[in-house]
């Protein structure tokens, strides 16, 4: 995988001005006291390439936290000198501009963006790029209704070690902090790409997976919505388009045929006797109309009877189960009811069957109503609410069959009326020599087909759009369970390499540990990467020193050890906090060294950048100084002045 390497940091102002010297592979140390320049060293490299530092923002005037000279400089901008797998590349970004300059070995200047929502198609985002030269693929994060981009920053979070971050934390803070840029998920995410030798295709097709998964969603809800579009429009089932188109050719050559019909009747003259005939035909046919419409008409009043009846049983049902509701609130309350007491006098009273207490004549049923327990009352209550729901049902049924009785009582009305202006027409026909009533007749059923021919096309076109929103559907629904089954693939043999990894990762942070910390006996990380020490045994504050720096070393290690994506960089910013003592500090920075151990068999480098206090760090390590910050010597100095 890519490896990448700061080679040398230039920042330059129309008042201040710095430039490092060449930093080499392997540890390169920047020390010095506190308040001259060790943390805006190594925020001007995080700035550089493409992160956010809060102090350098000229846009928020109410900071509390302003670099005053980086802040109200002017013309001011950060240079870096990288190099990525042998290659160099020289960034700028100008202090409150989100471009980023890039200029490779062939002289080409690129322009890149640090924000997303800047990017068009002529400007590249900067963390898609220097993510791509390291061979990192770009994958989304969904979560819940939100989708964004895993960026290079959210990866630096395990490779700058800055000083920043609460001592008891592993993780960077998020350029932009808040519950789900600090989520589990995406602390998970960063690490399994860091160190995951398949995760990062995982997560690549799990963000196609989400995202298509969400399409898909929305197209159904589509889908939904217009199936309730269309129940609303339409009295009737929408068939299919191969149906309708079949029932538009159908009416237009019944549409043909009359005309055709219409053409020989115009033509020919008419006969009294057929007429006659058609007129007995036409009567004989409203007959059987009026028989099927007084058959409609009894089946209507049988309905409205049966509903009538269902209603009284509803009312009824209701009225008993406020009555139970009733008693019961009482008896519980008051506990006034027993079978055989007075509710007055509250003596015992000897009462016979079929008699209430006072006398009168009583069923039984009635009677036993006041004394069944709490329980029994509420099963009571749910069959008569279960009663009444179906006495519900019932009624919708019923409901339902008037409705369809006087839809067809209407149509056959309407027929009848027809047939009765026909039969008259006709009769006036009888002593003409033109059949104009059958002319008629068959004028209106060419209007009837011509409307029913428009109001097919019409439902053809509803079904077409039905049938393209259903294919879509299909296609994604198709491409969503792809996905899923390569999701599941890459999580099954990237959970395998994880757990060799974690198991690893543990093996050798408990080394460091031990060796950082004297009282260290047990550490690994769980399942969600976090370091526990001691089988999380209270520890004093100081202890998250080499807890959180042996972590960030461990990574670095990780990558020596295999060919992983952490890109064989470490930025760590002043470790010496929460009262570590200074040898102990010093112990924990010699471990550094161990990441040389993994260098020599398979010819690798890496790179360390460290910023400490003066002379906080093991002798041998003096060679590895190359700026020390002390007396007058600040990391920025005024234009113009000599150091």
């Amino acid at each position: 995988m890519g490896r990448l390497a700061v080679r040398r940091v230039v920042y330059s102002g129309k008042n201040y001005s710095f430039e490092s010297p060449y930093l080499n592979d392997g540890i390169v140390i920047m020390e010095g006291v506190n308040g001259h320049g060790k943390s805006t060293f190594m925020n001007l490299i995080y700035y550089g390439l493409g992160g956010r530092v809060s102090a350098f923002n000229k846009s928020d005037e109410n900071s509390n936290s302003k670099h005053n000279e980086i802040y109200n400089d002017e013309n001011n901008y950060v240079e870096l000198e990288i190099e990525i797998d042998s290659k160099r590349y020289e960034l700028t970004r100008h202090i409150g501009n989100n471009s980023i300059f890039i200029v490779g070995e062939d002289q080409e200047v690129i322009e890149t963006c640090v924000f997303r929502n800047q990017s068009d198609e002529d400007t590249m985002v900067f963390s898609d790029w220097i993510l791509s030269k390291l061979h990192i693929e770009v994958f989304d994060i969904v979560q819940g209704t939100k989708s964004f981009k895993l960026n290079f920053s959210d990866l630096m979070r395990l490779i700058y070690h800055d000083q920043s971050t609460e001592v008891d934390k592993i993780y960077k803070e998020a350029d932009n902090s808040n519950f789900l840029s600090d989520s589990l998920e995406i602390r998970k995410a960063i690490f399994e790409v860091l160190l995951g030798r398949v995760y990062n295709d995982y997560y690549f097709a799990l963000g196609q997976y989400k995202i298509k998964l969400k399409e898909y969603e929305k197209v159904q809800a589509v889908m939904d919505s217009y199936d309730d579009f269309l129940g609303e429009v339409l009295d009737y089932d929408l068939a299919n388009v191969l149906h309708i188109d079949s029932m538009i050719k159908e009416n237009q050559e019944m549409l043909e045929k009359v005309k055709i019909e219409r053409d020989i009747a115009t033509n020919q003259k008419s006969n009294s006797d057929e007429i006659l005939n058609l007129i007995e035909e036409q009567k004989n046919i409203l007959v059987q109309k009026q028989a099927e419409k007084d058959n409609y008409i009894q089946a209507r009043v049988s309905i409205g009877q049966s509903i009538d009846k269902v209603l009284f049983l509803i009312d009824e049902a209701e009225k008993e189960l406020q009555e139970i509701e009733k008693i019961r609130l009482v008896n519980k309350k008051l506990n006034l009811f027993t079978p055989n007491t007075c509710p007055y006098c509250l003596r015992e009273v000897e009462r016979k069957e079929g008699k209430c207490i006072c006398g009168n004549d009583i069923s039984e049923e009635q009677y036993e109503k006041f004394f069944y327990t709490d329980q029994e009352y509420l099963d009571i209550l749910k069959v008569k609410k279960k009663s009444i729901q179906s006495l519900g049902k019932l009624l919708d049924k019923k409901n339902d069959r008037m409705e369809g009785a006087l839809k067809k009582i209407e149509a056959i009305s309407k027929d009848i009326n027809n047939t009765k202006e026909y039969i008259r027409e006709l009769t006036k026909d009888i002593t003409s020599d033109y059949n104009s009533a059958y002319v008629r007749q068959l004028d209106a059923r060419e209007r009837e087909l011509n409307a029913k021919i428009v109001e097919l096309q019409q439902a053809e076109d509803l079904a077409k759009k039905r049938e393209k929103i259903a294919s879509q559907l299909i296609k994604l629904k198709n491409e969503v369970d792809g996905l899923k089954n390569k999701v599941d693939s890459y999580l099954t043999s990237a959970k395998e390499d994880m757990f060799l990894k974690k198991n690893d990762f543990s093996e050798i942070y408990l080394d460091l540990m031990k060796q950082a910390d004297e009282h260290c006996y047990s550490a690994y990380i769980g399942d969600d990467y976090m370091p526990n020490i001691n089988l999380s045994a209270y520890r004093e504050r100081s202890a998250s020193v080499p807890k959180r720096l042996m972590y960030f070393l461990t990574l670095l290690v990780e990558s020596l050890k295999n060919d992983v994506n952490f890109p064989k960089f470490l930025m760590v910013d002043t470790p010496n906090k929460e009262g570590i003592d200074k040898d102990n500090l010093v112990t924990n920075i010699a471990l550094l060294k161990k990441a040389e151990e993994y260098t020599k068999d398979n010819n690798m480098s890496y790179q360390i950048i460290l910023t400490t206090g003066l002379d906080t760090y093991p002798e041998e390590f003096k060679e590895f100084v190359f700026l020390k910050l002390e007396g007058t010597n600040y990391l920025l100095s005024e234009n113009g002045k000599k150091k």
